[in-house]
């Protein structure tokens, strides 16, 4: 028979997974992103396959990035982005590297340089690491990312690799990974690889009897089929198990005849690896020194740390590297690392334990003197025996400290468990202990509260023990246990007092917590009276979290709007984002408060820096906060369809499986109700996720709930619905303002709709009057143009007609232009009505020309046929231009014509490039233009 290299044994009877993989690649280089996953146990040939997909890549110019993951680097943020990616950081010249970096690529930079993290969200350097895929493939030039032993990644690589593999539909990138099954890690999910990967999941089958006969025949000729038969059996097929057994076969100096057929059963797999071990020792003691220092630095070591911490003098070290290699123990050149696995695992464990733990202090220390990244010294004084090394004790929080800048909690975890156990010198324990706790309450780990206890009973009073007493709250408030937590966090402020910059910091994340929730409000408004008690006799706080509390309270009692102002621009005077750990939450209560007290302006302002600010750091979730905060002043401001791309933008992440906020998908209602279509509002109403009463998320998406069943006729339901919002808003929350819940106007209509007009006209007036209160012009014009609706005089009264017209004085100068064109088509009715015919036209032409401009085409249409009722001539609705964009269209479009290019759009929106391509297209067409040079034009004709 034929003989076969090793490589050619490697892929014996794997024809179908091969196919596959060319596929893939095929499609790669016509421009389509795939992920493909290869599973199964160790030895069935995984590896051989990724090498042979690579070696295919580079035949056929693709670029290549591999990597592989190991036992030793899962506790070593972003390892496995680094070893795909560093050495094309390194051999780049000057304007390569800024070609990789542009944009959102810019947070990936720490990776590539294998330095220590910045402290960003760690979102950021996952979205950097993804822009800078697209910025290595904006040419047009393929790409394969090859990744060895998954299960074994560090989770934010995992991560990472997860957040390209759901975009790599538009991008010509092949992920290409190999899983060993049975072996997760640490019990990390890898559901989102076989959700991605579908039908491109391989699992190679162990060999046949033909196969197994054919690696047999290659190390033992002549191999009788008997013997051959009881090879399979013993090794079950497994490629690499049949090969090493050949070898222990022909070492042992078995003959491959059918008489020695039962001798085969005597060498299962652990006697196989055992053999391999024999094989090592032959070579010599300095041939072991360096396989056992390799195992234990892991893969990719460089020869020189190998020699180093094995004791080896450098040429000496070289023989034993090349002797390993011709024994078919490690690799040949360099990095030196094991042929497989299997075999890594055995020469591992063939260390004794004590001299195992001592091997990894000393590459410790080899690395850190090297340079190594943290995190990578960290890994090896994971596997060290406690020695009250206060170094390590450094080293170890450190590494920690960047885990949690880089998300990656367990790791973190980790690390200063080991540090704690190592032990820390007394006076740094406590600190120690609350770092470890905050890292295992964010996993949800319950041990989480025996350590903050430890940190409680060693801990003094002060700041020390309210730090403790505020790590136990969090826990308590975590685990859904509130009245705990409030407890603690009461204990907290009594160490420390209600002042100065850590109490108001303090307080600002305990109203942060609590305040939205029933069970909690009334004593977080007693304790933020104080506050405000303090804010009117001209002490206000200073953290702008507290700022921020203030002005929406101060805008929910019907403070002055200069004051709320005022307030919102301290908050913001140092960042826009107020306090970037809360995502940008700071700054949407600002909007909130702006808007209720009709400074639409500025709401915008302070919404348009949250998300300029929100791109600059990379954080997705405050991108997606601050769209959505921008796009309540620009719905009140009649900006429909910029508000909607706004709010697609808030429910990006819908697409990796979250519902979606009950805020998001509230004001999506009220907006698709102002469009005129219900049946859109609906749709949006029903995705809401399940809420838990007693919370004010529960309240709002009831209100949006109300205005869909009265648009639908329901008026009994609706009645309930906004009534009941209203009281859940008033009793549970303290909140009765019309400029962030019109609940009373709403009812009012409905009572209407159900014939009880007493209990309209009676709300209408309570209404009018919270209005005039505490609310601005906006919300008063809402209430005169409710009484106007319900009042039971005729059609075109004066009582009527006089309401409408002082609401319409209300907001003619008002950016509320979505209002205002309500109140001019409701007048112009009624002037209709009331036979004043030159009047109703003027009011109804200047609210059909905004109704239309905004995109408001159930109230363009009651224009349009109040004006037919005077005897005028409406022109129709446009058909074409830039009222056919659809949300996102309009969004990529305008941003064009501001002269950006297409992946500096994407980038902006955190979309692909080919999703711009398709919007500008669909945009042109619709403009009747052809190139980005007309955009300008188009949207101001």
């Amino acid at each position: 028979m034929a003989k076969h290299g090793h490589g050619r044994l490697g892929l014996l009877e794997r024809e179908r997974e091969l196919a596959a993989l060319d596929e893939v690649l095929s499609a790669t280089r016509r421009g389509e992103g795939n992920v493909i996953a290869i599973t199964g146990p160790p030895g069935i040939g995984k590896s051989k396959l990724l090498e042979s997909a690579v070696a295919t890549a580079a035949n056929h110019g693709i670029q290549v990035f591999s990597a592989r993951g190991t036992e030793r680097e899962r506790t070593s943020p972003f390892a496995i982005a680094a070893q795909a990616f560093g050495n094309l950081w390194a051999f780049a010249d000057a304007g390569e590297r800024q070609r990789l970096v542009a944009g959102h690529a810019s947070h990936a930079r720490s990776v590539l340089e294998r330095a220590d993290p910045a402290q960003s969200d760690p979102l950021a350097v996952i979205d950097g690491l993804y822009w800078m895929c697209v910025n290595l493939t904006s040419a047009a030039a393929p790409a394969v990312l090859a990744v060895d032993d998954v299960q074994w990644a560090d989770p934010p690589s995992r991560e990472f690799l997860a957040h390209l593999a759901l975009r790599l539909r538009d991008l010509p990138i092949a992920l290409i990974v190999a899983v060993r099954t049975g072996e997760q890690g640490r019990g990390d999910d890898l559901g989102w690889l076989y959700s991605v990967a579908r039908r491109n999941i391989l699992r190679p089958a162990p060999l046949s009897r033909k196969g197994v006969a054919q690696v047999v025949e290659w190390l033992l000729p002549g191999a009788d089929t008997a013997f051959t038969e009881a090879c399979e059996r013993a090794s079950g097929g497994n490629p690499f198990l049949v090969a090493e057994l050949a070898r222990t076969l022909r070492d042992e100096g078995v003959a491959p005849t059918a008489a020695s057929a039962r001798r085969v059963k005597r060498f299962l797999p652990d006697t196989v690896l055992k053999s391999v071990l024999a094989r090592m020792n032959l070579l010599g003691a300095e041939a072991r020194a360096i396989a056992e220092a390799v195992a234990v630095l892991g893969g990719g070591a460089l020869l020189r740390q190998v020699a180093r911490l094995a004791e080896v003098d450098p040429v000496s070290a070289e023989s034993a590297a090349d002797a390993l290699a011709q024994a078919h123990i490690l690799t040949a050149g360099e990095p030196l690392q094991f042929i497989h696995p299997l075999i890594e695992h055995a020469v591992y464990a063939d260390v004794p334990a004590f001299a195992r733990a001592r091997a990894h202090r000393r590459a410790a220390i080899l690395l850190d003197c090297d340079g190594a990244r943290i995190g990578d010294v960290a890994a090896h004084l994971l596997l060290t025996r406690p020695d009250g090394d206060a170094a390590a004790v450094r080293t170890l929080r450190e590494a920690a400290s960047q885990a949690v800048a880089q998300g990656d909690m367990e790791s973190a975890a980790q690390m200063l468990t080991r540090a704690v156990a190592e032990p820390p010198v007394s006076t740094e324990r406590v600190g120690l202990l609350l770092e470890l706790a905050a890292a295992q309450d964010y996993r949800s780990d319950i041990t989480a509260e025996a350590t903050i206890r430890e940190a409680l009973v060693l801990s003094t009073a002060g700041a020390e023990r309210a730090r403790a007493l505020t790590a136990l709250a969090r826990f308590r408030f975590n685990r859904g246990e509130h009245v705990a937590a409030v407890q603690a966090y009461d204990q907290a402020f009594g160490e420390t007092g209600t002042a100065g910059p850590a109490a108001e910091q303090l307080f600002a994340e305990y109203l942060t917590a609590h305040i939205f929730r029933a069970q909690l409000h009334p004593l977080g408004q007693a304790r933020l009276s104080s506050v405000i008690e303090a804010a009117e006799q001209g002490n206000p706080p200073l953290d702008p979290g507290l700022l921020a509390h203030l002005a929406l309270r101060t805008a929910f009692g019907g403070g002055s709007t200069d004051r709320v102002r005022v307030l919102a621009e301290r908050a913001t005077a140092r960042d826009p984002l107020v306090d970037p750990r809360t995502r940008g939450f700071f700054a949407g209560m600002l909007v909130q408060a702006l808007a209720c007290v009709d400074e639409l302006v500025l709401a915008e302002q302070i919404a348009d820096a949250a998300i300029t600010a929100s791109r600059q750091r990379g954080s997705r979730p405050a991108h997606e906060t601050a769209s959505y905060h921008r796009a309540i002043p620009r719905y009140h401001m009649g900006a429909l369809s910029a508000a909607l791309g706004d709010l697609e933008q808030a429910l990006v992440a819908a697409d990796e499986g979250w519902s979606g906020s009950a805020w998001v998908l509230s004001l999506q209602t009220h907006i698709y109700l102002a469009q005129g279509a219900p049946a859109a509002a609906r749709k949006a109403l029903d995705r809401h996720p399940e809420l838990v009463t007693g919370t004010m998320d529960a309240s709002i998406l009831l209100f949006a709930k109300a205005r869909v069943e009265l648009a639908e006729g329901n008026s009994a339901t609706a009645l309930s619905d906004s009534s009941e919002a209203g009281r859940q808003l008033a009793e549970d929350f303290g909140i009765d303002h019309p400029g962030f819940i019109a609940w009373r106007e709403t009812a009012a209509l409905a009572a209407a709709g159900t014939g009880d007009l007493k209990l309209a006209h009676e709300l209408a007036v309570e209404a009018l009057e919270r209005a005039r209160a505490v609310a601005g012009r906006r919300s008063v014009s809402l209430a005169l143009r409710t009484a106007a609706a319900v009042s039971t005089d005729d059609p075109g009264a004066t009582e009527r007609i006089d309401l409408l017209s002082e609401a319409a004085s209300m907001v003619e100068d008002h950016p509320a232009i979505l209002e205002r064109a309500y109140t001019l088509v409701d007048l112009g009715a009624e002037l209709r009505a009331g036979g004043h015919l030159t009047a109703a036209r003027s009011a109804l032409r200047g609210g059909l020309q905004i109704s239309d401009a905004i995109g408001a085409r159930a109230l363009a249409e009651k224009a349009r046929g109040q004006l037919r009722a005077t005897g005028a001539r409406p022109r129709r609705a446009a058909q074409t231009g830039a009222d056919a964009l659809t949300p996102a269209e309009r969004r990529v479009a305008e941003i064009a014509a501001s002269g950006l290019t297409n992946p500096q759009i994407a980038q902006d929106l955190f979309v692909t490039t080919k999703t711009v391509e398709t919007h500008l297209a669909n945009a042109f067409r619709k403009l009747g233009i052809n190139s980005r040079r007309e955009l300008p034009a188009a949207f101001t004709s």
